[in-house]
């Protein structure tokens, strides 16, 4: 059972703070607001998946408009990226139905760690002249407003939709690290890839909800996930403009070893030692 509704401020607290930094390099913020769902809360993962997703929808939804409002968005790519998220999300959904709890913990937790260390790692490539490009290549007309693209591996692109899909539907992340890391490996630099995959994973996020309210995987009151998600798109109207008066690296490192941290704390729970 959660904690008791005396705590919302709390959930408000740590839904702006998460906002705040998760919105700054391009993400949805599941990958912290699940494990605070959980350890924090005291709510199962089941529902920490369907709270995750509410939060993931609004926050990115306000990210959205911001970056939009920058000329950051590419809205072709990011269309590009959601044909294959369906799929993926009913999968996810319905495999949430059909696992343990605590082996639903675990999953969480090894992705989460996962793509902590993609997202330690993650560097912005810098593509220097087409010549280089014959493997992947993606361009975009500025004067245009990002309105055509062109991109020679879509492998590459359908393949990180799907899987982005299938991780929302599975365990609520919204797919922000594999989405805006595989952007910035199709050419996009970081800062773009930052907001087209905010812009992408607000569809994808609000289908996750869809599904899983079909399947009737949240019981508890949606006062919780209306607190959290209040706090997120307050904060998401600050990422954008703190990723422009911060280095993103600097955010990006410490987003990822809190994620490293709560990920083991969760791989501990499935095995009992929590």
């Amino acid at each position: 059972m959660p904690i008791g509704e005396e705590y919302l401020i709390l959930a408000f607290v740590f839904g702006f703070l998460i906002g705040c930094v998760s919105s700054s390099v391009g993400l949805g913020g599941g990958i912290l607001i699940i494990p605070t769902s959980i350890f924090i809360f005291n709510f199962p993962p089941e529902s920490a998946i369907v709270i995750s997703l509410f939060y993931m929808t609004c926050l990115t939804i306000s990210a959205s408009i911001r970056y939009i409002k920058m000329g950051l968005v590419n809205f072709r790519l990011a269309m590009l990226y959601n044909i294959f998220d369906i799929p993926g999300v009913l999968i996810g959904g319905y495999l949430t139905l059909i696992l343990l709890e605590n082996v639903l913990a675990g999953i969480c937790g090894f992705i989460i760690i996962v793509l902590s260390i993609i997202l330690f790692q993650k560097k912005e490539i810098k593509l220097k002249n087409t010549a280089k490009q014959n493997q992947i290549s993606c361009y975009t007309n500025i004067e245009e407003n990002n309105s055509k693209i062109g991109v020679n591996n879509p492998y590459l692109a359908s393949f990180s939709s799907f899987s982005g899909g299938m991780i929302t539907g599975l365990v609520g992340l919204g797919g922000g690290t594999t989405d805006t890391t595989s952007m910035i490996l199709l050419g996009l630099d970081a800062k773009k890839a930052a907001a087209t995959s905010e812009f992408a994973m607000a569809s994808t996020s609000f289908f996750g909800i869809i599904t899983h309210f079909l399947y009737g995987t949240y019981i508890y009151s949606w006062i919780w996930p209306l607190t959290f998600a209040i706090g997120g798109i307050i904060g998401a109207q600050i990422g954008p403009v703190l990723s422009n008066k911060v280095k993103s690296q600097f955010i990006q490192k410490g987003l990822a070893g809190i994620a490293f941290y709560t990920g083991v704390l969760m791989i501990l729970l499935m095995v009992g030692i929590l």
